[in-house]
């Protein structure tokens, strides 16, 4: 008799918080609110939102690495990102709770801007919150390649190469799109994983469940197979 073991379930099985929609709403409400301001030219606000090198390095105006983040050009742009915005919040929410989503993904995302601006000109504006959709891809890809082990490592792999070049590759290029952005968001995404993946090391075990199968037929084919070894 053989007992054969395959792992069924992992910590990604299920979500561990409820609050996901809550942070997706959060995130999106803000790029919303944020970019009405930004669009409105009328109110004086609107001119305290955006970044560029000038505003953030020379007049030392360190909130804009922040505020930037949620104002959009336009209402095509702010589309654009809303959607996977949404999805991903909730999903990294949902599974690693607000501390990772909520100030950690804002706090990454001033930096990928801080980042982005040390290479534009000095009247280059960056808006957008594109750099954290990047960051937090980043970060799922890594923590996912760790975590789901249902799987073997090269199908995750397989997976996680897919999913990037199908939705995060662009099929064209336009040149008021920061690829900068993206990409550094990403790479800070990365990292970030490596780094927080140790924290959730120790906790995963638990959520580890086992599917056991007890198989006659092998153990009659090892029987086969030594009795074929022996001497006649």
């Amino acid at each position: 008799m053989i007992i054969e073991s395959k792992l069924v379930e992992t910590y990604l099985s299920k979500k561990k918080y409820n609050y996901g929609l809550v942070v997706s709403v959060f995130f999106l409400t803000a790029c919303i609110v944020t970019s009405l301001f930004y669009w409105n030219e009328s109110q004086q606000i609107s001119s305290y939102l955006s970044a560029n090198p000038q505003n953030v390095f020379k007049d030392k105006e360190y909130w804009r690495l922040i505020t930037t983040l949620f104002a959009h050009g336009g209402i095509e742009h702010l589309l654009s990102n809303s959607l996977m915005l949404f999805f991903l919040t909730y999903f990294v929410t949902s599974f690693y709770g607000y501390i990772i989503s909520i100030p950690l993904s804002i706090t990454m995302g001033a930096l990928v801007n801080l980042l982005v601006l040390l290479a534009f000109k000095q009247n280059t504006t960056l808006v957008g919150i594109s750099g954290v959709i990047y960051y937090l891809w980043g970060l799922w890809f890594v923590l996912y390649l760790f975590i789901d082990e249902t799987i073997t490592f090269t199908r995750r792999l397989v997976k996680v190469f897919a999913i990037f070049f199908i939705l995060l590759v662009p099929t064209s290029y336009s040149p008021t799109t920061s690829y900068l952005a993206h990409y550094i968001g990403f790479a800070v995404g990365v990292l970030t994983g490596l780094g927080v993946y140790p924290f959730f090391k120790g906790r995963l075990s638990v959520y580890k469940k086992w599917e056991y199968k007890i198989s006659e037929e092998l153990e009659e084919m090892k029987f086969e197979e030594e009795a074929e070894r022996l001497p006649e």
